[in-house]
Order: structure tokens, then sequence, then C-alpha cells
């Protein structure tokens, strides 16, 4: 059923509606395939370093997570948003096949990470089931869960350039999984601003409607607070996910 629902959204994603999700069974499992970029696979150990981080935001009560490593594939450009936003890896995973690679895709998450640059947003694209992020060379270069969290109550970290990378990569698994940007909040913690997965960077941002979440909370004013991240999914988002049952209707 998963599968079939899977093939379906591929096939919707140039015009995509409204989400609903039907109520997930506790004993059900969460999949998550991780493939690379040819060059992003010339990075020791990004693969397991996501999924090392995967096991810590994403092992969520009402599901088991399952990750796998599709491996490398080619593609067009290193510009991760362009690849799913103008349709290279959701046809790609529709086909079941890139640049010679055949390709097995995974029922709920379908990560591709490419060694795009992340200095100009965007930097990264989900739409359901599908998500593709750039950054390889910083996931690299980050250190282990452990040794950056400072708060570990609701993973706060510094907000460096990998840090960064991860929280991108983490906010596009969510979109992949139905949430939206206004499942994100913002708190301050210890005088510094702390922004969630999915409202990410756009808690600075001045342009940004501050007081339009539904989830029960405005932003607060960013002023010249110290910028933060957490890799933890705001309670709102959190319900949502634990509604998700691999069913995307139109």
């Amino acid at each position: 059923m998963k599968r079939r629902a899977f093939l379906g959204t591929i096939g919707s994603t140039a015009s995509l509606g409204t989400l609903a999700y039907a109520t997930r069974g506790a004993s059900d499992t969460l999949e998550v395939r991780i493939w690379l970029s040819e060059r992003a696979a010339t990075y020791d150990g990004v693969a397991d370093r996501i999924r090392a981080y995967l096991d810590e935001t994403l092992a969520l009560g009402y599901w088991t997570l399952e990750t796998s490593i599709g491996g490398s594939v080619s593609v067009s450009t290193e510009a991760a948003a362009r690849l799913t936003h103008r349709g290279e890896w959701p046809m790609a995973l529709a086909s079941g096949t890139l640049g010679g690679r055949d390709l097995e895709p995974a029922s709920d998450v379908n990560l591709l990470v490419t060694d795009g640059g992340m200095e100009r947003a965007p930097t990264g694209y989900g739409v359901p089931h599908i998500a593709s992020v750039g950054g390889a060379r910083h996931i690299a270069a980050l250190e282990s869960f452990d040794d950056i969290v400072v708060d570990d109550a609701r993973s706060i970290v510094p907000n460096t350039t990998p840090a960064r990378t991860m929280q991108v990569l983490l906010h596009e698994i969510g979109h992949a999984l139905g949430l939206d940007h206004k499942d994100g909040v913002a708190f301050v913690h210890d005088g510094a601003l702390v922004a969630t997965p999915m409202l990410s960077s756009y808690a600075w941002d001045p342009t940004y409607e501050r007081n339009a979440s539904p989830c029960g909370t405005t932003i607060p004013a960013s002023d010249d607070r110290k910028q933060m991240l957490s890799f933890a999914f705001s309670s709102c988002a959190r319900r949502r996910l634990a509604n998700y049952d691999g069913e995307i209707r139109f």
C-alpha cells in the first residue's frame, strides 16, 4: 500500500495539492533511504554521519526508524534544490534509474545529498517522500551528535555551517513527511534565539510573518540575540508526524 502511494505521489509532484494523513500504527516502520551524488560520495563518512543524526532525531516513539544507503548517483548539477524542484530526482525515482544506476525507492523518504553550496537559498527542497539537500562537505566535517549538542532536552546546537546543513537536511525530510514551515517554532534559551528544523533560518528573517504560527507561538524578536539551532522537531510538528501513515491523498 505504501509503495503504491509513493509512486502516485511522484507522478503528481508537479502539481502538489492539499495533503491529508490517516492514523499510522505504532508498530510501523519509517523507511529513509540516502543517496549521494558522485561528488558528495568523495567525502568520507557522509552517509554514516547522516544515519547517526537521524537515529537521534527521527527515532520517535510512534515508529521504528529504518535507514539505508542507496549508493551514489550521477546528477546533472550539484544544486540540490534544482534536482527536486525541476523534477530530475523525482522522475529518476519514478523510472527507477538515474545515470545508468538502478534505483529502488524507499516507501517514506528518499533523500539525495549533493555537494551543492549552502551560502545561497534554496539549498534544499522537499516534496512528499522526496528530498534533496546540498552541503556534503559540511556534513563530513560535522561533529558527532553528543559532542555538538549543548542542551540535551531540546537538542540545541551552535549555528555553524555544518550544523545548519544538518538542520536543513532535517527540514527537507520534514517536507517529505508532509510538514510545512508553519510547523516550526522559535524560542529563547539563555538569551539566544533558537529555531527548530521546520522554521530554521526564517526565525531571523525580518520579512517572515512572525505571528502566524498555528503551533500557538509567535517568533520572538531576533534583535541582537545570538542565533542557535535545535535538531528537535517542535511538539506541533511531532503531533503531525504521529499521524503520518505513509498515505498521501490529493
